[in-house]
């Protein structure tokens, strides 16, 4: 009967940690999302554009830690490629190439949300 129990008690604190791994998941990528979504990429300020690409970068790095622990990695690296380039567009004063990458970058983090939340594309 305690094997039962114990068996029970871990069944249900791994459907909880996993219900609160994918709450604060969805919490953090749809942050960077929505900063990304904000991201204002002007033909006529290009170095402000650059310092805020460059910040939500950094954000992402932050956060990249706790996401990276039960996310692909192969769509973590896609979205890094995003953010160079469009960092490396901005610095090139490319904005139409950036704005590309921005739209790229945002279909990668919807892609991440859509697969960390709760539905058929994350358990398969």
């Amino acid at each position: 009967m305690k094997e039962k129990i114990v068996a029970f008690c871990l069944f249900f604190l791994v459907i909880c940690f996993v219900c609160i791994n994918t709450i604060v998941l969805d919490r953090q990528i749809g942050k960077l999302y929505k900063s990304a979504e904000k991201m204002q990429i002007s033909d006529d300020d290009i170095p402000s554009s650059e310092k805020v690409a460059r910040e939500l970068y950094e954000e992402f790095k932050k956060r990249e830690t706790f996401i990276s622990l039960t996310v692909n990695h192969e769509d973590l690296t896609s979205i890094e490629e995003s953010f160079s380039e469009i960092i490396g567009y901005l610095s090139v004063g490319d904005a139409n190439g950036a704005r590309v990458m921005k739209n790229r970058l945002l279909d990668s983090l919807e892609h991440l949300r859509r697969l960390s939340g709760f539905n058929i594309d994350s358990i398969i």
